[in-house]
């Protein structure tokens, strides 16, 4: 795809991203085989209530290791801080792209939908001179709230009463965040010191590292996830020589009252009646049902079935909507289309699969410019839409 398309996209249509753990690496990891796991769990009947236990302490804290404690610690620092500027480059170069667009018919608002929990992308609005949208509510006692989703900001003159729209960043978190925190009624709070992680971390330091099953190996220094049937094994063979397994309840049951989906292909069926969980995907599903809509994917696999079926089907009803991936590296587009279940010849041909070798060749006149663009990590991605934000005159001359 040429730099002037994407160019074209951003200036004319909606904007959504979708937003996966991909995203957040090298500071935090990918979900790995953690889903694969959970998933085949769920419907394995030949562990012990002991067993089980095991298992799902070793995956949790695998997955609070991965994606969860690293906001707590913020260490190492340098690379905590470089995620966070990853991000902060990301929403500084698509406000100023928004701001410069040339027509007043189209919303400035720019809709985020991710799956991760961490807080890497409110830490980093948070560093910017941006409007920027959680859906929460309120000052001292935030209250998350969907409908904060349909509010749009508008700056008046000084002298004059004409009114002109910022651009606004909504974040949808579907799967929750490890800032939220349950309240009465259902109603979900903003829980700004992150006080369940904290608990979370203390009743796992509590438990002994050799009562936990290591969830990957070392492969010639490269650790790899084990196979299900291969960590199965191990968690059996470690149950089998363990005498208390009660040191494992309080780390349990600290963890599962995250307000979050745990990382399995029936999340959605286990959260279905759980009205916030429901009405975020509702609002992904109906943002991409929008006419004129563009979706940019970066740093999701499409591994989450739900969120891929409802990604597709829109892109086979919606002729206008353009589904553009950014594929990590050029390996990666061969599972693309396996998770999408796509082909070539898709319905209203509208989702193009991006590899970095392929954009640099399209793009070979700028080949200086995009000469760092070796893969579509996030510090990569913003080189692009630097470049596409310097390309757009600004129309206020600044």
């Amino acid at each position: 795809m040429e730099i002037k398309t994407l160019i074209n996209y951003l200036q004319t249509a909606n904007l959504n991203f979708l937003i996966g753990s991909g995203a957040s690496r090298p500071y935090l990891g990918v979900l790995g085989k953690i889903e694969e796991w959970l998933t085949k769990v769920s419907n394995d009947n030949s562990l012990t209530d002991n067993q089980r236990k095991l298992f799902l302490a070793s995956v949790y804290r695998s997955y609070c290791q991965k994606a969860i404690l690293g906001n707590l610690t913020r260490t190492p620092l340098d690379k905590y801080e470089g995620a966070k500027k990853a991000y902060a480059d990301f929403l500084s170069s698509l406000n100023e792209i928004v701001n410069r667009r040339g027509t007043r018919l189209i919303s400035k608002q720019i809709n985020l939908f991710t799956t991760n929990v961490d807080t890497l992308i409110e830490n980093a609005a948070e560093s910017l001179a941006i409007e920027f949208n959680d859906g929460f509510r309120g000052s001292v006692n935030q209250i998350f709230d969907e409908s904060n989703f349909r509010k749009t900001i508008g700056k008046a003159s000084l002298h004059f009463q004409s009114v002109a729209e910022l651009p606004v960043f909504n974040l949808y978190k579907m799967h929750g965040s490890i800032n939220w925190k349950r309240l009465s009624d259902d109603k979900i709070g903003n829980d700004y010191q992150l006080s369940l992680v904290n608990t979370i971390n203390a009743e796992m330091s509590r438990i002994a590292a050799d009562g936990f099953v290591e969830t990957e190996y070392d492969d010639a220094g490269v650790m790899k996830p084990y196979e299900y049937k291969d960590l199965l094994d191990k968690v059996k063979a470690k149950a089998a020589i363990l005498a208390d397994f009660t040191v494992y309840d309080s780390f349990l049951s600290a963890y599962e009252k995250l307000i979050m989906v745990n990382p399995t292909k029936h999340k959605f069926q286990e959260t279905v009646m759980d009205m916030h969980f429901y009405e975020l995907m509702r609002l992904y599903s109906n943002s991409l049902e929008k006419e004129n809509t563009i979706l940019f994917v970066t740093g999701f696999s499409f591994a989450d079935e739900h969120i891929a079926k409802l990604t597709m089907r829109a892109a086979d009803s919606n002729p206008t909507l353009q589904i553009v991936i950014f594929a990590f590296s050029d390996s990666e587009e061969a599972s693309f289309k396996k998770n999408l279940h796509f082909t070539d010849s898709a319905l209203n041909s509208n989702v193009t699969i991006i590899t970095p070798a392929a954009f640099k060749l399209d793009n070979k006149d700028y080949s200086a410019q995009l000469s760092t663009v070796n893969d579509f990590s996030l510090k990569s991605l913003n080189t692009v839409f630097e470049f596409i934000r310097n390309s757009i005159p600004n129309r206020y001359g600044k």
